[in-house]
């Protein structure tokens, strides 16, 4: 009995040294409870095994496309959104993989980047308080806005995935979030009334030329590049 137990436990330790096949993976900034561009033609990409054919169906419109994977595992595809509304599924399958994305909306999709002005969230910073927070928290339940926060993980590259995950409007996820941003999120989700996705990407006390690739600061004259991470490497 004893020895059996021994070979199971060494079994155990084999399969978790050694991972099964590699899964089928997303961009951290796609995934459940996400909203994506109403009336558009949006992309969707993440990570396979090498040149493996992969399906991406789409609820709102019961469609399918498919796609590669390149030599590094890399994929991306296409999809058409149609009018705003949800909540949807997105299902990605690859052989015996499947993944499926759930919660999601088609509506719009807003970006929001800056210093700690931006960053500040509405409960504020440490005896920096938001005047109408608790308020504003008391009325932040709402399925028709949700929120990304990009983690801050300081990098000299441009990056291509990020940390972070899509979130439903309520009062623990909004008050973490950009205050400024959540305003205007929310003031365009009750003009529009359709709804709306927020992403927040901001970093205190950063100049915009960390904010830019190399090529692009080299269309800038040297004076303006001094101030870039990348340039002072």
């Amino acid at each position: 009995m004893k020895k059996a137990k021994i070979k199971l436990l060494l079994l155990c330790l084999i399969f978790s040294i050694f991972p099964a096949n590699a899964q089928i993976k997303i961009a951290s900034v796609l995934g459940n409870n996400m909203v994506l561009q109403r009336n558009s033609e949006v992309k969707i990409w993440g990570k396979a095994d090498p040149n493996k054919s992969l399906k991406i169906t789409t609820s709102w419109n019961k469609a399918s496309v498919t796609a590669v994977s390149n030599e590094n595992g890399d994929w991306v595809a296409k999809v058409k959104t149609t009018e705003a509304g949800g909540p949807y599924i997105v299902s990605i399958e690859s052989g015996k993989e499947k993944i499926k994305l759930e919660n999601i909306l088609l509506g719009e999709v807003w970006l929001c980047s800056g210093q700690s002005n931006m960053e500040m969230p509405v409960i504020g910073f440490p005896y920096q308080p938001i005047i109408g927070s608790a308020e504003t928290l008391l009325q932040a339940d709402n399925q028709n806005l949700r929120l990304f926060t990009v983690q801050k993980t300081p990098m000299s590259t441009p990056q291509d995935n990020c940390i972070g995950k899509w979130e439903v409007s309520n009062a623990e996820t909004v008050s973490k979030f950009s205050a400024v941003g959540y305003y205007y999120a929310r003031l365009l989700q009750q003009k529009l009334n359709v709804p709306v996705g927020i992403i927040c990407s901001s970093v205190g006390g950063t100049p915009i030329q960390a904010w830019m690739s190399s090529k692009a600061l080299d269309t800038f004259p040297e004076s303006f590049k001094k101030s870039s991470p990348e340039a002072r490497d």
